[in-house]
């Protein structure tokens, strides 16, 4: 098939900009234990305080009107009663008697009413306040009842690594819990632990809270440069533009998630678009930028940076690529420095039910650079891309997730290998619904309501070795 290189404008998306100075920021001493939230600390209805229903509303007492006895009176026609007689009975007495009734009435009706909101908000109050929502019952398959119980049935998996100035390596993972709140997982190798941060409860009370689609695809990436460190979380909210959050002092205050405006940039994408993001290094003495890739309203596949986010540049012509593709961003080796960008996207095989993984270089400009995985079935839920790095740098893989569960590669390190299936080698059996790869080789995937991470076999490259449940 005849594809064509886009035409580049002459501003570049990955043009270098110097990292600017960053405030100075007194040390403290931070917590790294592990921080859970339970379900009841987010944001919920505050339920009433109701009292008994009678409390609300007035009893009808009656201690001035008892019943007397009167002597009989012979009956009367009515068109000849006695003006101050009503059906038999003084008006008075007929008065006093019709308002008890009246209020009697009232006082049944608003206690019916009152028991059912109290019923109601009760029944409210408990369901928020469960650690873990009871699912409904799924007369199809039951077997997605526990499934629910962690991990959103349709959460997406990102991961990312960072060194810190101390050498101390940092792994960070993100996805959405049952609630649609978005969950990082953090490792570092000096405690060897993860710990829990959820991203929508630390937000929960600022200006700007987080709101992210259901299901969102999720992007990340992280740095270290001039001994400061960030992590950087993309993600789509209900109107599919995309929404961003960032941790620019992880080591001084690992909670202080903030709201990242992209300078005001409103990135609309696609509806279903996927998204890729890197932190983008540079030869020299320079910071880099943060690169993001997306697939815009018209079907193009945009590369836009922080340097100038409103810039984007469309990378992949709509006729190039499929609706919805998965897509990867991946730093690569330029000679001495990691200054080229890989972009993988999803394109039409020879077979009109076929894709393939398609690959642009950016070398001071895009330009296609092949195919790789081939034979691949259309976009869907189940089809995922990801890529990472192995031997600093010196070796890739390109990883696909296939709606069988099948997770397929093609490694590169001076040939090109075909891996039509990668053995999980130890844990538990698996069955992905959403993988990830962090750029220090390390696999995650999202199988049966746990995030589990395996490293790669370095005597077997067909292989894939269980290290362990990183959540719950």
């Amino acid at each position: 098939m005849e594809r064509s290189t886009p035409t580049m404008a002459l501003h570049s998306t990955l043009e270098i900009q110097r990292a600017q100075a960053r405030d100075q920021y007194d040390r403290y001493e931070s917590n790294k234990e592990v921080i859970t939230y339970p379900d009841s600390a987010y944001p919920q209805l505050a339920p009433f305080e109701f009292e008994d229903a009678n409390g609300y509303f007035p009893e009808v007492v009656n201690d001035d009107v008892r019943e007397q006895q009167t002597p009989s009176t012979p009956s009367v026609p009515h068109d000849q009663q006695p003006t101050g007689i009503i059906w038999g009975l003084p008006k008075r007495r007929f008065y006093l008697v019709l308002g008890v009734a009246i209020l009697a009435l009232l006082g049944a009706v608003a206690g019916g009413i009152a028991g059912g909101l109290v019923t109601k908000q009760q029944y409210t109050s408990q369901e928020s306040s469960n650690s873990t929502p009871t699912p409904k019952p799924n007369p199809y398959n039951t077997s997605t009842i526990q499934s629910m119980a962690n991990i959103l049935s349709t959460s997406r998996l990102t991961s990312t690594n960072r060194t810190d100035a101390n050498g101390y390596l940092h792994r960070i993972i993100f996805f959405q819990d049952t609630h649609n709140a978005l969950i990082s997982q953090h490792w570092d190798s000096q405690n060897t632990t993860w710990s829990t941060s959820n991203l929508t409860h630390l937000m929960s009370g600022s200006t700007t809270p987080l709101n992210p689609l259901p299901g969102t695809p999720l992007a990340s990436a992280a740095s270290t440069y001039a001994n400061a460190s960030e992590v950087h979380l993309w993600f789509l909210v209900p109107d599919n533009y995309i929404s961003a959050t960032s941790l620019l002092h992880p080591d001084l205050a690992p909670e202080n998630w903030v709201y990242d405006g992209l300078d005001g940039t409103l990135l609309e994408t696609r509806a279903g678009s996927q998204i890729a993001a890197a932190w983008q290094r540079c030869a020299g003495d320079c910071g880099g930028d943060w690169v993001l890739a997306y697939q815009d309203p018209g079907g193009d596949v945009n590369v836009a940076n922080s340097s100038a986010w409103g810039r984007a540049t469309s990378v992949v012509q709509r006729k190039s690529v499929v609706g919805n593709s998965s897509l990867v961003l991946l730093p690569q080796l330029d000679g001495t420095g990691v200054s080229r960008v890989d972009l993988v996207s999803e394109t039409v095989g020879e077979g009109e039910s076929e894709g393939a993984m398609q690959k642009m270089k950016y070398q001071g400009q895009w330009e296609a650079d092949g195919l790789l995985i081939e034979n691949l079935p259309p976009p869907s839920s189940t089809l995922q891309f990801t890529g990472t790095l192995m031997n600093n740098f010196t070796e890739t893989m390109f990883l696909a997730l296939l709606p069988n569960g099948t997770v397929t590669a093609l490694w590169w390190g001076g040939h090109f290998t075909s891996i039509p299936s990668i053995n999980f080698r130890g844990g538990p059996t698996v069955n992905f619904t959403a993988i990830s790869t962090s750029e220090d080789a390390m696999f995650y995937g999202i199988s049966n309501d746990e995030v589990l991470q395996y490293a790669p076999d370095e005597s077997n490259l067909f292989s894939f070795v269980y290290v362990g449940r990183v959540y719950p």
